[in-house]
């Protein structure tokens, strides 16, 4: 493929091509280029391939703004090494340098008109009309903080990484053999008779013994254990306890509205064709055209340009100013003078105009009135915030703290961690309770707790109250739970027992549908089922039975309710007729990638063979410390 590309440009291209960057270089600096892959010290080395600091930099940058997005905020250090960032980037680099040493060892490289190519190709290095555009490129790199001597550096060894890996995985596809016996596996269609079995109430089984019950509290003993009750007492700044919408005044709403009229404002929008011309002639010439009664789209034409089309935007949308006036002071259908625009020189024609569009005080003085009542009860939690924690921090008791800031002190009685007193009522008044509930059970008894912080601009200060330790309740106190709880579980028990009973005897001869009829059970059937079906009935116990053996497979399990038990019998298997038509195509495309990805890994792997990699432990914290 690459040796195609190498011939894909001519000659005397490529060095045009060349020439210009290289004239670029002393522009952009090309001692930029070498400190960024050159110069300072070296995080790590394989045989005689260095990694600079700059390109784990680089690398652990990336690391984190992925981590980033996965969390939805940037990560902190240790979130870092928690994820192992560091790890995973030490691992690329050290497999690109492994390839690195193997493409110099084998002798591969990426000729000047084969990079040439690549860049050509490039499409965010391409303008309207699709053709490569230096300028393009230039403003594409600029942005993105890259000189065309690094990026040049970057893409030609990318290119010679490429040809060596796609070598060992390069139109690899997941075998046919496996594809077949997936399809197989997913597509295969059983028809199941089944009947499900009612476990009898619990209360009509008969009480345990003693012993029966004193062997099941044993066992069970941790669930009857009375958990840790602890007591607190909280003062709450919420929006809910601290808002006063009713103060906001409509002499406030007016001012506020007219402050920011903008915000209730829909700017003017217009339909808006342009066409970019190669230099100034051209554009001349199409203008001319115009003027004379032809089209744009026939000067355009003429010019060997395209009318694009920008769709309908506002002023802002066009990121340039004198783009905008333009656009925004044409006459419909009356294409503009020419325009020098970023790219060129424009010329553009406005199709419709959608007027400005300002909202009338009256439809929106009740979002602006929540609005000022949201910042000032913002502003209010703030305050009360600051208050307390200063007296907090003199050491002042929480409820003289919550006096000097003119809050109220709340008593919680011991509760478990769910919330829950002893008499088992559920305590539902505490704000924030799982982030509160969990503050008070993380410290140590009698220890400050913390301030919490939850729902953005909501707190709970809390002092911590009484402690009731867990511990073991006797079998008397909960006697009357233990003695239910053995006849619940008594009751599915009999009623799984009844169910493999019932599936021995179909095993022995008597049929399936027999047997339902002398148990007056309801036979049911369930046909064309594959392992991909969801039968509510059946649940996952029932799916995992129905395919765990050939036709005429006789079994009992749990169904999806608690404590029904199904018996189940597979009278039919029929497997697909085209079993590659039962996977589809995007698990065969996964899979295949898989596939290359493993094959890689394996080739990456066995480079290191013999291969001595050294870290430079000190430079690679500096370089993390520097990147934080």
């Amino acid at each position: 493929m690459l040796n195609q590309m190498r011939r894909g440009a001519s000659g005397w291209v490529a060095k045009l091509l060349l020439g210009g960057l290289a004239v670029s270089f002393v522009v952009w600096g090309i001692a930029d280029g070498l400190r960024s892959h050159g110069s300072g010290s070296t995080v790590l080395q394989a045989g005689d391939v260095r990694v600079s600091v700059v390109e784990y930099q680089q690398a652990y940058q990336q690391g984190l703004n992925r981590l980033a997005q996965q969390l939805q905020r940037r990560p902190t250090s240790e979130q870092a090494e928690m994820f192992g960032v560091d790890q995973t980037v030490l691992a690329q680099l050290r497999a690109g340098a492994l390839v690195d040493l193997k493409a110099e060892h084998d002798g591969i490289a990426v000729s000047d008109e084969g990079l040439i190519t690549l860049i050509q190709r490039e499409k965010a290095f391409q303008d309207a009309s699709g053709r490569f555009s230096r300028d393009t490129m230039r403003a594409v790199l600029a942005n993105a903080g890259l000189s065309e001597a690094a990026y040049l550096t970057d893409l030609r060894r990318s290119a010679v990484r490429g040809q060596l890996l796609g070598a060992v995985a390069d139109d690899v596809v997941i075998p046919n053999a496996f594809v077949d016996a997936l399809g197989i596996y997913n597509g295969e269609r059983r028809t199941v008779q089944y009947a499900v079995l009612q476990p009898q109430p619990a209360d009509s089984v008969s009480d345990p013994s003693d012993d029966d019950l004193s062997t099941y509290y044993t066992e069970h003993q941790d669930t009857y254990r009375a958990p840790e009750y602890r007591g607190f007492s909280y003062v709450a700044l919420t929006p809910a306890t601290m808002a006063e919408t009713d103060k906001v005044t409509d002499e406030e709403i007016a001012r506020y509205y007219e402050a920011n009229r903008a915000q209730f404002t829909t700017p003017e929008r217009r339909a808006v064709q342009q066409v970019v011309f190669p230099d100034r002639a051209t554009a001349d010439a199409a203008a001319q055209a115009i003027a004379s009664g032809r089209s744009l789209a026939d000067a355009a034409k003429q010019a060997g340009r395209e009318v694009a089309d920008l769709g309908t935007i506002d002023r802002a949308a066009l990121g340039n100013a004198t783009l905008a006036d333009a656009a925004f002071g044409a006459q419909v259908g009356v294409p503009t003078g020419v325009v020098e625009g970023p790219f060129g020189p424009v010329i553009l024609n406005v199709t419709a105009v959608e007027p400005e569009v300002v909202r009338p005080l009256d439809d929106v003085r009740a979002d602006i009135r929540q609005s000022l009542a949201r910042d000032a009860t913002n502003a209010r939690i703030t305050s009360a915030y600051n208050t307390m924690s200063d007296s907090l921090q003199s050491g002042a008791p929480l409820a003289e703290a919550a006096e000097q800031a003119g809050l109220k002190v709340v008593s919680v009685p011991p509760v478990s961690r769910e919330g829950v007193t002893q008499d088992g009522t559920k305590v539902e008044t505490i704000p924030g309770s799982q982030q509160v509930l969990g503050a008070v059970f993380t410290g140590d008894e009698g220890n400050d707790i913390p301030p919490v912080n939850f729902d953005g601009n909501s707190y709970v200060f809390l002092a911590p109250g009484e402690v009731i330790p867990s511990r073991e309740r006797p079998l008397d106190e909960v006697r009357a739970r233990v003695t239910a709880d053995w006849k619940q579980d008594e009751a599915v028990q009999m009623a799984v027992d009844r169910g493999q009973s019932l599936a021995e005897r179909v095993r022995k001869g008597q049929s399936f549908a027999d047997m339902a009829e002398v148990e007056g059970l309801s036979l049911q059937t369930a046909s064309a089922v594959t392992r991909q079906s969801a039968l509510p009935v059946l649940g996952e116990a029932g799916m995992r039975a129905a395919f765990s053996g050939p036709q005429g497979l006789v079994a009992s399990t749990p169904a999806k309710d608690s404590g029904q038990v199904l018996v189940l019998q597979v009278s039919e298997v029929a497997p697909p007729a085209d079993p590659a038509a039962s996977v589809a195509q995007t698990t065969k495309t996964g899979l295949s990638q898989a596939l290359r990805g493993d094959l890689e890994q394996s080739y990456i792997a066995s480079l290191q063979s013999g291969v001595d990699v050294t870290y430079n432990q000190a430079v690679i914290q500096q370089a993390k410390a520097s990147v934080r």
